[in-house]
């Protein structure tokens, strides 16, 4: 979606980019996450904490600014590196 939306809008040089986050931690409640399933991810992770929303932050501002004008089409994750083995 994000590089057929990229594709259309770019014409207009309206730029279409996706930012993928982590289990990020919010004051949202989250339900049926449990330790044990926090841990695991974690430790799949090589930043080794949960994500904050200030984590994301300098992603926002990079997309947000001049300095990605010619960045369109991408879906940048942000999640500490996960790799699951």
């Amino acid at each position: 979606m994000t590089r057929v939306m990229a594709k259309e809008l770019g014409s207009s040089q309206i730029t279409v980019n996706c930012i993928m986050p982590g289990l990020t931690k919010t004051e949202v409640e989250n339900v049926g996450r449990t330790q044990e399933f926090m841990s695991k991810v974690i430790d799949s992770q090589a930043i080794k904490r949960i994500e904050t929303p200030d984590d994301l932050l300098g992603t926002v501002l990079f997309l947000a600014s001049t300095a990605s004008d010619f960045v369109t089409g991408q879906s940048l994750i942000v999640d500490g590196g996960i790799v699951f083995s």
